[in-house]
Parts: C-alpha cells; structure tokens; sequence
C-alpha cells in the first residue's frame, strides 16, 4: 500500500514508516486486549467456540443455552466416567454406538468448527473426552481467561495458571450438577494406569493411609499365582522406613465396604428423619458462631475495601492542590494498596469459608438422593462408590488377643463417617432417648 518496491531502491524515510506501522499494530492489540478483559470482568464469555453440548441463544447471542442432542452426549460420557470407564475406553465406546464427534456434529448442524474432520467417522480420542470432563462450564458456569497469546507478534496459545482464572457461577442453564462434576474431578486427578496383570481397582483415588495420608497402591501378582490381589501404603512401598504397609487384600476390603455400605442403605430406608437429625445436629453451635463471626468479618474487610477507594480520592486531591507533599502522597498510596491487596486475600478466604459451610445441607440432600437409587446393593461397583464414598482410611492390622484386627474408616459423601445403631433395640432406644429429650425441654 506504501508502494515500497526493493528493487528500486529504499527511501530515507521506510524505517521511520516501519516505526508508525509497528506502533499502530501495537495500539491496536492494547485496545483490543483491554476490551477483551473489560468484556471477560463483567462474565461474558471469552470462548470463541461455544462447548460441545450448547448452542447460541437466538433473542440473546451472548447467552447459552442446551443443545439437547450433543448434550445427552455429555451426560452419557460423565456416567460412564463414573461407572469406572476410563477416558480411552469411554472413546472405544462412543464409536461403537457411531456417535457423532464434536466436529461431525456441530457440520451437521451447520455450525462453524475450527479443526477439520477425520478421515474416518465417529473417531473419538481420549483427548476429546478428557477435554469435555475438564470443562467447568457444564456445571452453569463461565470461565475467562484460561489462556492468552504471547503479544500481537506472536499468536501463540498460553495457558494461564488456575488460580488466575476468573470463574462466575450460574451463569447458563447446567448440563452436569456441581455434584457429579465434582466426583469426576476427583477420578481425574485420581487416576491410575492398569497394573501389569491388566486388572484395575474399582476403589481406584479412594484408599489413602490412616497414618501417613499417601494413597494406597493396588497390586495384581502376575508371577504368584497363589497371591491375592492387595493394596499397600505408597511411602511403604518407597521406603519401608517412612511408614508401615497397611496391607489389605482386595477381597476383604470390598467385603467390609460392601458390608458397610448395605446398614446404611436399610438405615436411611427405615431412619431417613433421624439421620438427617443427626446429621444437622454435627453442626455444633461453635460452628455457627464462627459461620456468623465470618459473615460479620467479610461485610467489614468488603466496607473497608470502598473506604480504601474513598481514600485514595481524598489524598489524590489534596496532593494536587498541595494539602500533602508527594514523598506524603507515595507513603500513604503504598500503605493503602498494601491494606486493601490484604482485604481481597481475606474476602476471598471468608467467602470460600461461608460457601464450604453453607454447601453441607446440599451436599447432604444429594447423597440422600443418591443412596435411595440403591434398595438393595448386593455388589460392588465404580459407581455405586464413586457416588457414594468420598474416601477410605487403611489403619495398619494389629493383634489383639492372638487375633488379627484391622479397622477402616469410611467416609461418605457430604456427611463423613456414618455411625449408627448396630440392632433395631438400639435404635428403639435412640429414638426413646430423642422423644424423653423433647418432654424434658
């Protein structure tokens, strides 16, 4: 456009040209990226390419809504998840049933996708199914700022670290409940490969060490034939000196939780009122003292932090008109950015510490829900576990009287340890101690 031919030589002025083109691409970029965050700040989604099981609302097209098709897709892919399948598997499977890939599906329907069909139809890959397990946003809400480029120059991708990520919830309609979601981020961080026997555990990310903390590692002897299928603490594994084995075979921990598993299902068919009671009343008052003491402390660091803002406008000010020298101005400008950087830390602590809290009531109506699904359990499976069990402690075996004793702790989801009366007389007498309580009162 400059019309600039080499061959005829350059004039003196091309380099200050260069200089004022490269400065007009750079502003460029800064007001593009300063919409794009501006945009980001307020939740509207960043994504170029809505996520494979939503489409553009048509009256709103910054809103998403439920693609009903590719989103039974979605829901399936998380059941099977649950269910134990692993990403590869879940893959195999999807292609067996000629399932549709993202790409296939979105030309389908006439929709734009950025990477090109595959020579062959129905090819899903583990890395697609792990993307789509990945993706916060089918739980309802939008995530910003997961990645950036690396300068107007250069288009590269840069994944931006978590913690960085602006999150804000419920904003579309969710295709997965947070519960469910949150189970499978567990399993994904959680997974293990196949031991060399081929055989995987189905209690796979929910056995850790009473003593240590570490995982338990499951083992399947190949040369042994006449050896169990076993776990062991992982730091024993490593070096025995760090902690003890905490060795159990797989056969007898699945009966103990299986065991388990079946009084808490009968107790919550025939006691559903009374574990609930229970379970509210584990919220001691000391417990909703600190809940109000939070609440009370993040209204005051949030005022605070107004008042900072306030400030900085006073000092500004009274610096311009001469109220206060500038050496005065810095101290005081440092002394509130520093106080008000503290209050986001602290607001940001109180909140995740209300939200914790306050989430246990639902946690508890979802694993109510989830355990009647079960009438009757007569064995155990990924998912009846994964639903149901958040973790699982090994406490090393000992011997008491010549006898050999090994206790485990289970821990359900959003509840804890479940304890519970072991015959129908100790129930009767619970619930007589409950009714006397309430004459007395």
């Amino acid at each position: 456009m400059d019309n600039i031919d080499s061959s005829k030589g350059l004039n003196d002025f091309l380099p200050i040209q260069d200089w004022f083109n490269e400065m007009h691409a750079k502003n460029t970029s800064q007001k593009v990226r300063a919409v794009l965050k501006s945009k980001g700040e307020s939740g509207i989604s960043l994504a170029n390419n809505i996520p494979y099981g939503y489409k553009k609302d048509e009256t709103d097209k910054t809103k998403w809504i439920i693609d009903e098709p590719s989103a039974e897709v979605v829901k399936e892919i998380y059941n099977l998840f649950i269910q134990g399948h692993g990403t590869c598997e879940i893959a195999r499977i999807l292609k067996e049933r000629n399932i549709m890939t993202p790409a296939e599906y979105f030309i389908s329907i006439g929709r734009k996708f950025p990477t090109r069909l595959q020579e062959f139809k129905h090819q899903w890959n583990a890395t697609t199914v792990a993307s789509i397990l990945d993706r916060q946003e089918y739980i309802g809400d939008t995530v910003n700022f997961k990645y950036t480029i690396r300068s107007y120059k250069d288009k590269t991708k840069v994944p931006i670290p978590k913690e960085e990520w602006q999150i804000f919830k419920n904003t579309h309609e969710p295709i997965i409940d947070e519960y469910t979601w949150n189970i499978a981020q567990e399993l994904r961080n959680n997974r293990k490969k196949p031991t060399r026997s081929g055989k995987k555990s189905i209690f796979s990310g929910l056995l850790f060490c009473y003593d240590c903390g570490k995982k338990l590692y499951f083992q399947s002897p190949v040369t042994d034939l006449n050896a169990k299928d076993h776990y062991r603490c992982s730091s024993y594994k490593k070096n025995i000196s760090l902690c003890t084995s905490h060795w159990i075979t797989d056969e007898i921990l699945q009966s103990l939780v299986l065991e388990n598993i079946q009084k808490v299902v009968s107790y919550m068919k025939n006691y559903e009122d009374l574990f609930v009671k229970e379970q509210l009343a584990k919220s001691s008052k000391d417990e909703t003292k600190q809940i109000s003491k939070n609440k009370r402390e993040l209204e005051q660091a949030k005022n605070r932090v107004i008042e900072i803002d306030n400030l900085f406008m006073h000092i500004y000010e009274d610096n311009i008109s001469g109220k206060i020298t500038n050496e005065r101005f810095r101290n005081l400008s440092f002394n509130y950015d520093k106080e008000q950087q503290e209050l986001k830390v602290k607001i940001e602590q109180l909140s995740k510490e209300i939200n914790n809290t306050e989430k246990k009531t639902t946690d508890l109506t979802q694993f109510i829900s989830n355990v009647k699904k079960y009438t009757e359990i007569t064995e155990l499976t990924p998912e009846i576990l994964n639903e149901l069990i958040e973790k699982i402690l090994i406490h090393q075996a000992e011997k008491i009287d010549g006898k050999k004793v090994q206790e485990i702790d289970i821990y359900y989801r959003g509840v804890g340890i479940i304890s519970f009366p072991v015959s129908l007389k100790d129930m009767t007498m619970v619930i007589e101690k409950m009714l006397n309580k309430r004459i007395s009162a």
